[in-house]
């Protein structure tokens, strides 16, 4: 039997690994008041002071975000009446920003802890140089894919012909959630050495199919 327009069908992966050369840093104000416009009032402040705290280090440009704000009632359940107890309205005000200081680090979140931040999440980890990373991670898998075709091709005694469909699988990688600490873990872990960040690794897969004869 003629063995003509045979059709093969690879996947190839690709991985790059790169040092992290910036971190993004959540921080928190949370406090509650009785009375709302104080208690929006406070937290603007400890805001202000956080932002004060941050400026003296290098930010990624665009990357600070101090928009974020919630104001709920809060309640205490109390046992002797039997009903909610009003405690006040609690505020939370949020701000984000990106390092591009990873070896000064730790000195930001002593500084956050410092100012009045009540929580402060685990940093993430991320490279200027990503999008370069993801670019070589998926030429090698596609340079996989095709040296997979030519072994299949070359074991069956055919010859390909041409790449008929290539494509990039997308992989499943749902982003870690930071992890929240209380302010006063971030100055016990305020030394930069304490950080010992591991290299980012940027996977792309591809599939390809090709006609061999």
């Amino acid at each position: 039997p003629s063995l003509a327009a045979t059709q093969l069908d690879v996947t190839g992966k690709g991985m790059v690994s790169v040092a992290p050369d910036e971190a993004t840093i959540t921080a928190q104000v949370s406090l509650v008041d009785r009375d709302a416009g104080k208690a929006q009032a406070r937290a603007s402040k400890e805001v202000d002071a956080m932002l004060s705290a941050i400026k003296s280090f290098s930010l990624k440009p665009d990357s600070l975000n101090a928009s974020e704000l919630s104001l709920l009632p809060e309640y205490r359940w109390d046992r002797a009446t039997d009903q909610q107890q009003f405690m006040g309205f609690r505020v939370t005000r949020t701000i984000s920003f990106t390092i591009a200081e990873i070896d000064r680090l730790g000195a930001a979140l002593s500084a956050l802890a410092n100012a009045g931040a009540t929580l402060i999440s685990s940093p993430v980890m991320g490279s200027s140089k990503a999008q370069e990373a993801r670019d070589e991670a998926l030429v090698k898998a596609v340079k996989e894919a095709h040296k997979k075709l030519t072994l299949l091709a070359g074991a069956a005694d055919m010859s390909l012909t041409s790449i008929s469909q290539l494509s990039e699988v997308a992989p499943h990688s749902p982003r870690a959630q930071p992890t929240l600490m209380r302010a006063e873990m971030a100055l016990d872990s305020a030394s930069s050495n304490t950080f010992v960040a591991g290299n980012l690794t940027f996977v792309a897969e591809v599939r390809a199919q090709a006609e061999a004869e």
